[in-house]
């Protein structure tokens, strides 16, 4: 996380310190914008694929993580080029993943099992603008590969949150 804090207190954003997420806020007006970066409450409770997060900005009257407003996840202010660096990282991390365990398998129904298996499969499509794309990871090596690309993809999606919440 520490790698995007320049990018959030450049655009004016501070570090929320009293925050059990990593939550970055703004003034704007008499209300706030904040962001704050928010794990998956799912993550695969059976170890295969790993977890995800996703980065949430929203403007709001509290300077806190789920502050009630009108609000935007990260991915839906990137431009085609971004959500593309994005799904390259998402099929990176996905290659990256150790065969499925058999013994899961056989624990699962076909709809779960054909679920999980979909888990494991490279997205072969470009994200669209309205996908709520969630960034997945498994270990470090893949927080490693989301906060080498996010930093860089930072700042248009802070200009974009500066033009839509104020």
């Amino acid at each position: 996380m520490a790698a995007l804090g320049p990018g959030f207190a450049a655009a004016g954003f501070a570090l929320r310190q009293a925050s059990a997420a990593a939550t970055w806020q703004r003034p704007a007006g008499p209300e706030f914008v904040v962001a704050w970066v928010q794990p998956t409450r799912s993550p695969d409770a059976l170890g295969w694929y790993g977890s995800r997060f996703i980065i949430e900005f929203r403007r709001g009257a509290q300077p806190q993580a789920g502050v009630l407003g009108p609000g935007f996840r990260f991915c839906q202010l990137l431009d085609d080029e971004g959500r593309e660096r994005v799904r390259a990282v998402q099929n990176a991390v996905i290659r990256r993943l150790p065969p499925v365990p058999a013994g899961v398998l056989r624990t699962l129904d076909d709809r779960e099992r054909d679920w999980y298996l979909a888990q494991g499969r490279p997205v072969a499509a470009p994200y669209a603008a309205d996908h709520d794309i969630w960034f997945r990871h498994r270990d470090e090596r893949d927080l490693d590969a989301w906060f080498r690309l996010l930093p860089v993809l930072l700042p248009g999606v802070l200009g974009a949150v500066r033009r839509r919440l104020g």
